[in-house]
């Protein structure tokens, strides 16, 4: 998501070009903010390239000065253009969006609203929530694989990927304001000392097969996205647990119906 300078307390990314207009994500305030700086508040993708701390591991950064040294090493690359393209498309989509909007008249919008909410009460109506749903993601992933062929690399500062982008960081690294999505160069800046991994995905696959044979005994029909990220249904797995008496039971609450203002 990019931060506008109308809407500056918009959490911010260099990997997205979804916006947030709603600014629910967070975020600094324009006086805090580096793209706000004279001179410089007329330049779209400075905040296009601002650090998102949104990740476990990067609490507590400075982000102004971590967004400064990201924008001083950006500011004249091929990956600074390219922001500037993308700024600039979603500049053009959001107008044609709103001029959608205007044509749409205040009746049709109050139809298409009310049934949305009839739409939402349908499926809230039909939602079973009698069932164990567990999502599994496997944080730094890539980084994780390469520590354990690579102990030493533990307490040192690395993530995965070259110059051009990063795939992960560790968590070393990520104090430093290094995280998935960034390019390898701009990492390099904000640490000097970061080690730069080539990915190795055959053991990225290994490893993941591994961790997918200990999910299906859980639910043998688990859903896998991606290497490193799995949803599993486990119910049968608690039920005969509790038949079992290995596990007491669970209660279950579904929420209360949101009253109708």
């Amino acid at each position: 998501v990019y931060k506008s300078p109308a809407n500056p307390g918009t959490s911010t990314s260099i990997s997205t070009t979804t916006s947030d207009p709603g600014g629910q994500a967070g975020g600094q305030s324009a006086g805090s903010d580096p793209a706000n700086a004279k001179g410089e508040a007329d330049d779209p993708p400075r905040w296009r390239v601002s650090l998102n701390t949104h990740k476990a591991g990067m609490q507590g950064l400075d982000k102004d000065r971590v967004n400064q040294i990201i924008y001083e090493a950006s500011k004249n690359s091929l990956f600074y253009q390219n922001e500037m393209k993308k700024e600039k498309l979603v500049e053009e989509r959001v107008a044609r969006q709103l001029q959608e909007l205007a044509n749409v008249s205040a009746s049709a919008r109050k139809m298409a609203r009310q049934q949305a909410d009839n739409y939402v009460t349908h499926v809230e109506n039909k939602r079973d929530l009698e069932r164990y749903i567990v999502h599994v993601d496997m944080d730094a992933f890539y980084a994780a694989v390469e520590i354990l062929d690579q102990p030493d690399l533990a307490d040192k500062p690395m993530a995965v990927g070259g110059m051009g982008m990063l795939s992960t960081s560790n968590y070393v690294a990520r104090k430093f304001g290094v995280r998935a999505g960034m390019p390898g160069f701009i990492g390099k800046k904000l640490c000097p000392d970061l080690i730069l991994v080539k990915p190795h995905f055959e053991r990225y696959r290994a490893a993941s097969q591994a961790v997918r044979a200990v999910l299906a005994e859980y639910d043998p029909e688990f859903e896998a996205v991606g290497l490193d990220e799995s949803y599993l249904d486990i119910t049968d797995c608690v039920m005969a647990r509790q038949r079992e008496g290995k596990l007491h039971s669970l209660p279950i609450k579904r929420p209360e119906p949101e009253k109708s203002s």
